[in-house]
């Protein structure tokens, strides 16, 4: 670069400085001139006041499952201290299967913790030299809904081996005159006059019996044919009623999938099959027997053929007690532990378990096995309670009527009463529902960390009716009772998430 260059070059840099100096002060010049800026005034941030645990249950609940069409109530508070919320408490709803924990209480409180359901084998007859009991075989009933495969890793036949075998160490090798069924421990109403006609062949609404086998339900067995177009085999399992029947055509197509249908009308003895199944493939579909002493015969006639002992003459069905009772003498008895019922009817919400309670209660208390006697000892038990029993009004023990209803605020009272002063309830709550436990009905239900394992409950739903009662133990270790019931145009699922969302803000924040 030549000498004139580098000066014209110095001269348009010192003159691009001034200008770039000039624009930069310009501002601040400018605004010398209006005198000094005032003082900012410095910013307060308050902080917002946090929500009550009250006010964060009652965010929740006005956004109930389904708007407008349902009725919701809910009362919460801690065990044993004054209540925390409440919401339409005070209104008498369905209380759907939540009605199991009157009959269960009742029947622990009343019975107690070692009661054992009984079932009698009788020897009615003379025991000739050649092993033939000259007579009748009699099964006393006692109400035992566990006859069944539920207690004994689900082998139906599991109860009677013990039964057959003691036959066979007396040296009974045939029962000339058959089974002499003693139905007379409960009355003879099997089905409770609310329950839906319609779902009568359906497993929650088993008929109740004294002598009951296999929850009352048979499944009905579809085996499709070694070739597409041939008619599948039907039957029964784990045993034929006696005087049931299963017709029908279900035909055999060349897929795997099945399309079978099952029905029986109300009252009656015949199954009805439908559809398709798979070349080879079996089908299962349960549904209700009719007359459950017969079909606990057909089941343990079955057994006493294997063990060699043969049957002459069909079973015989006695309703009443005869009025001149002889002592016959005892072949052996059977005996179930009232604790695994509870069990069964609150874990799994077993409504059959729940009216088999029952009516034992009543038979066992009042002499009577009927649904009115039962409900007389759950009135008494909550008299004890010093609750006032006009304030829960119960049909059945399981809740499948519509007519047993009570307000939130009763059923808080009677889960109060049942932590804070009765004498059973640590040997109570193990046979409630837990979340997270696969035995029973909330295993699928709230299992984050604050709620799996920590609420202990009964679940309820019938037609548009979703409701929950129980206790949770909270982060901070209060425990809580809650009834939560939804009545009206409410689907389970939407249900549930509801009251999930509710029990885990009281778990989380409690």
């Amino acid at each position: 670069m030549n000498t004139e260059r580098r000066k014209r070059y110095r001269v348009w840099v010192v003159a691009a400085t001034v200008v770039a100096l000039a624009v930069v002060c310009t501002p601040a010049v400018a605004a010398s001139k209006k005198g000094p800026a005032a003082p900012r005034r410095p910013t307060v941030s308050r902080p917002a006041r946090e929500m009550t645990l009250a006010e964060r249950l009652a965010a929740i609940v006005r956004r109930g499952p389904v708007r407008d069409r349902s009725q919701i109530a809910v009362a919460i508070a801690p065990v044993g201290q004054p209540l925390l919320f409440s919401s339409n408490a005070d209104a008498e709803l369905i209380l759907a299967s939540t009605t199991k924990l009157f009959t269960s209480a009742a029947a622990l409180d009343r019975l107690g913790p070692g009661y054992r359901f009984r079932t009698s084998l009788l020897q009615d007859g003379d025991l000739l030299p050649d092993g033939t009991l000259a007579g009748r075989l009699v099964i006393r009933g006692g109400g035992d809904p566990a006859i069944s495969g539920r207690l004994y890793d689900n082998d139906p036949w599991a109860v009677f081996r013990p039964w057959s075998a003691a036959l066979a160490a007396r040296g009974i090798r045939s029962i000339r005159d058959g089974l002499l069924l003693d139905n007379s421990f409960f009355d003879d109403e099997r089905t409770h006059p609310d329950w839906p006609v319609a779902q009568e062949q359906h497993w929650w609404q088993a008929p109740v019996s004294a002598l009951s086998y296999n929850d009352n339900v048979v499944l009905v067995r579809v085996t499709g044919a070694l070739r597409p177009g041939g008619r599948a085999s039907l039957g029964f399992y784990p045993a034929q009623p006696f005087l049931m029947s299963v017709v029908g055509q279900v035909t055999t197509h060349r897929g795997r999938g099945t399309n079978v249908g099952v029905s029986r009308r109300a009252g009656s003895p015949r199954v009805v099959a439908s559809g398709a199944v798979g070349s080879r493939k079996t089908w299962s579909g349960d549904i209700t027997v009719v007359d459950p002493p017969l079909y606990l015969a057909s089941a343990f006639t079955k057994v006493l053929q294997q063990e060699g002992i043969e049957v002459g003459g069909p079973p015989e069905v006695r309703t009443k007690e005869p009025s001149v009772r002889t002592p016959l003498p005892v072949l052996h008895v059977h005996e179930t532990a009232l604790l695994p019922i509870l069990a069964v009817c609150n874990k799994r919400s077993q409504s059959f378990y729940a009216e088999q309670i029952l009516k034992t209660l009543g038979a066992e208390r009042r002499g009577s096995g009927t649904w009115e006697a039962g409900r007389s000892e759950i009135r008494e038990f909550l008299g004890s309670l010093g609750l006032d029993p006009s304030r829960y009004r119960l049909a059945d023990g399981s809740g499948r009527s519509r007519e047993n209803r009570s307000s939130a605020s009763a059923y808080l009272d009677f889960l109060q009463a049942l932590a804070t002063r009765w004498r059973h309830f640590q040997t109570f709550e193990p046979t409630l529902a837990v979340t997270g436990d696969m035995a029973g009905s909330l295993r699928h239900r709230m299992l984050g960390p604050d709620t799996r394992g920590k609420v202990f409950a009964k679940t309820g739903a019938i037609a548009g009716v979703v409701t929950l009662a129980g206790y949770v133990e909270a982060r901070s270790g209060q425990r809580y009772a809650f009834v939560i019931l939804v009545n009206g145009g409410c689907s389970e699922g939407r249900g549930h998430a509801w009251q999930d969302r509710i029990l885990t803000e009281l778990a989380r924040w409690g």
